[in-house]
């Protein structure tokens, strides 16, 4: 898996302030609906500190008091209130917060996915497919729960703490001292906790990363791995990647599976002494019951909190790593952009001129060594070479999926580097080695959805390029799904398919780098007839793997180690090639 050294998935994550600054900016077109949701919160929190308090009045006025049982009716019945209120108010609190949550998720899976199709070729050459999925995926969801789960929640836990130590010490003072004398053992857990959480959450989201990429590998190359009966020896290595990414698991829930319970410990002496030291005060006629029972009930409303912060911490944590994966992603340089100025085309002729190319796609391991070619417009040019001399990547060179490291190559007489992207590529039609059909149907991928076509206009572009007569015999015609990646289709029809899109698209030039596979005698009769049809008119290079295509250019030139000559003649070549 090369090109690892894209991703930091190791390093620990600091809150930079940058980060944070654009992890906000996301929340902020729904700003309105997050303070809105911070109000009722606030007012949540509120009802809930005000429960203890109406018990206290109750036990100590009426119930151990001198009171009137329809004071009492009327009390209770503000406590059944005040609890529904809380309800009511919680459920619309949610309902905002998670609806905003995702409305923001959703902004930024659109953003990730735009700009990961912008992202140049060779990054996506060196990233694995599954990694790439995760960011679009779970990434996008761990980071909503920084805006759902984090923000609000964590200010409502610090502001029910504020709310509980002003009304513990306004109750009773020394009784509220004893039960903070706890704090400082709870804020050493939460330290502990931290230090320890932090590298076992991230060894666990790099394992989750790893299953991830093994499994999506695993799916593409399925028939590779049926074919060679390699399915035991995958499965060995998936089972070695989800034992390590459980024991990362397991190192998490351990974590967390002692701090717990050391909270509740926590909270359980906190409630001891208060029982011990208040029960004593009680008895002794210095405080009344009711106080005691409202302290009881806040110590249990104290360490909720407290319980939640340190889980907020993990969840933050989480939301922290997958946004700098995130924004690590969008700061990659997307191909390089039209600047204005940028020549728009006109109509292009189709000379091509390449002059001194060298390109490499690592270092200094050159592909192309000083490639210099003319190709008149309207001209036919074969490019024949053995496997690996270079000859696709002259034509990824041309279409400017990868940028030269020297020379220039010209269209028209204008260099491809002035002209904008879009508009050079919508003039280069290009034919694959392998060609990739999309899941959707035949006119889906014929047309890619980018031209509104009608009956007779497709029918006629299926005719010129040979495919209706074998487009008639599927079963819903043009409306018959391919199945992913064509698989229901022969590899005949699937060049077959791949043509009669170039000539929708109806570029300048024509490139067909052609696959090696042997076809019957008939499909290759259309084929050819399909080529023919593809390169009337049009400047056309196409890599020659089958020397019958040789036969129908004007020129052929021969590639070997990245370089190029100029053959005069067929029966040149063969001599040439020594077949």
């Amino acid at each position: 898996m090369h090109g690892h050294h894209y991703f930091h998935d190791e390093k620990p994550i600091k809150p930079d302030p940058r980060l944070l600054r654009r992890m906000l900016a996301y929340a902020l077109p729904y700003r309105g609906a997050l303070v809105l949701a911070l109000l009722i919160t606030m007012v949540v929190a509120s009802l809930q500190l005000a429960q203890p308090y109406i018990l206290k009045i109750a036990i100590d006025d009426y119930i151990l008091g001198p009171g009137e049982l329809w004071e009492l009716t009327r009390l209770a019945l503000t406590f059944f209130i005040v609890y529904c209120a809380g309800l009511a108010l919680y459920y619309l609190q949610f309902n905002l917060l998670m609806r905003t949550g995702q409305r923001i998720i959703n902004d930024i899976r659109r953003d990730v996915f735009a700009h990961l199709q912008e992202l140049p070729i060779s990054y996506i050459d060196h990233n694995p497919a599954g990694r790439l999925v995760t960011r679009v995926t779970n990434d996008a969801e761990t980071l909503s729960e920084m805006y759902t789960g984090f923000i609000v929640d964590l200010l409502r836990d610090l502001f029910i703490l504020t709310g509980i130590i002003v009304v513990m010490l306004r109750l009773h003072t020394p009784l509220a001292l004893l039960t903070f004398t706890f704090i400082p053992l709870v804020c050493i857990a939460i330290i502990i906790y931290r230090r320890k959480a932090r590298p076992a959450f991230r060894e666990l989201r790099r394992q989750l990363a790893r299953l991830n990429a093994f499994a999506a590998e695993n799916l593409a190359g399925i028939r590779v791995i049926q074919a060679f009966l390699q399915e035991r020896n995958r499965f060995n290595r998936f089972a070695r990647i989800n034992e390590e990414h459980f024991q990362a698991n397991l190192m998490e829930l351990k974590i967390f599976a002692v701090f717990r319970p050391a909270m509740d410990l926590f909270r359980s002496l906190a409630l001891a002494t208060l029982l011990w030291f208040g029960g004593a005060s009680v008895l002794a006629g210095a405080i009344p019951f009711g106080v005691l029972f409202a302290f009881i009930n806040y110590v249990e409303q104290f360490f909720r909190p407290l319980n939640d912060i340190s889980e907020r911490f993990s969840i933050f944590q989480s939301a922290l790593a997958s946004a700098e994966r995130i924004f690590q992603l969008l700061d990659e340089k997307k191909e390089d952009e039209t600047v204005p100025g940028k020549k728009p085309l006109v109509k292009i002729r189709g000379d091509i001129e390449f002059e001194r190319v060298w390109f490499a796609y690592e270092d200094e391991e050159w592909v192309l060594r000083d490639v210099s070619l003319q190709i008149k417009a309207g001209e036919k040019v074969a490019i024949a070479g053995p496997t690996g001399s270079g000859k696709t990547s002259l034509v990824n060179l041309l279409n400017r999926f990868y940028p030269v490291n020297h020379g220039t190559i010209r269209l028209d007489g204008m260099n491809i580097e002035q002209l904008d992207r879009r508009e050079l590529r919508r003039q280069v039609g290009i034919v694959q080695q392998d060609i990739f059909l999309f899941n959707a149907t035949v006119r889906e991928n014929i047309t890619l959805n980018a031209f509104k076509l009608s009956e007779e206009e497709l029918e006629t572009v299926t005719r010129a390029a040979g495919t209706h007569s074998f487009i008639q015999e599927l079963p819903q015609k043009l409306d018959t799904p391919v199945g992913e990646r064509g698989f229901t289709l022969s590899t005949g029809q699937r060049q077959l398919l791949a043509l009669t899109r170039i000539l929708v698209f109806n570029p300048a030039v024509f490139i067909l780098d052609e696959a090696t596979a042997h076809l019957d005698a008939r499909t290759e009769d259309i084929l050819q007839h399909s080529m023919a049809r593809a390169m009337h008119g049009r400047t056309s290079i196409i890599i020659a793997h089958r020397l019958s295509t040789l036969r129908i250019a004007d020129r052929i030139l021969l590639l070997r180690q990245g370089k190029l000559t100029q053959m005069d003649n067929f029966e040149h070549l063969l001599e040439e090639l020594q077949l």
